[in-house]
């Protein structure tokens, strides 16, 4: 029997016409046999096929609405950033003194002051006060009440002109939330301070506090 064309052997026919049987292995149960599943035939076989040529679905992606189209007055609420006790405020102090020292990386501090006509006000406009310097500090910054009038803000990554700028911004927030006229029973003053020109943050520290007791 010719192979013309193929490129492997043909297996010789017997006198009968019949095929030459298969040599029995020498362990049974080992020939690999290719079965079709027992619902490859059924009714969705063709759409599981197509399904497995296109691939697994692509995902839609979601399109952000236009500006113009949004409905006005919808605003996301910005997270407050969370108090720090005194304790854990001085700790992150520490650290960012550190890392300064260490990587001549900028940091600054922010000291608010509330300044009162009468004795005993400032548990009044405390919690006030603390909520606006808690909505204009950034996820970075930490927070924490110092005493009875006194607010401290740690700035971590920021230079001289960012903390003036975040000093105007905060005093404008406490401002706001106070009662009647502004400055009619308490005055608001924010003073900012960096590492800039070498300094520590410690001096960074003495300086934004005397810039809140000097105050006029």
């Amino acid at each position: 029997m010719s192979s013309t064309g193929l490129d492997w052997p043909t297996v010789p026919d017997l006198p009968d016409g019949s095929l030459p049987r298969r040599r029995p292995t020498a362990r049974k149960g080992r020939r690999v046999r290719f079965a079709l599943p027992a619902d490859h035939h059924d009714d969705r076989a063709g759409e599981r096929i197509e399904a497995f040529l296109e691939g697994p679905p692509v995902r839609a992606r979601r399109t952000p609405r236009p500006r113009h189209l949004r409905p006005d007055g919808l605003r996301r609420p910005r997270a407050a950033v969370p108090m720090d006790t005194r304790a854990d405020w001085e700790i992150a102090f520490r650290h960012e003194e550190a890392r300064v020292a260490r990587y001549s990386r900028p940091a600054a501090v922010l000291a608010v002051r509330l300044r009162m006509s009468r004795s005993g006000a400032a548990d009044i406009y405390a919690g006030r006060v603390g909520g606006a310097i808690r909505q204009q500090a950034r996820e970075t910054d930490r927070v924490t009440r110092v005493g009875p009038d006194r607010f401290h803000v740690l700035l971590p990554e920021t230079a001289e002109a960012e903390a003036t700028i975040l000093a105007a911004r905060v005093r404008s927030a406490c401002v706001a939330v106070m009662p009647g006229a502004p400055g009619s029973d308490v005055e608001i003053i924010v003073a900012a301070a960096s590492t800039a020109g070498g300094r520590t943050l410690h001096d960074a520290l003495r300086t934004a506090r005397a810039g809140i007791e000097d105050a006029p």
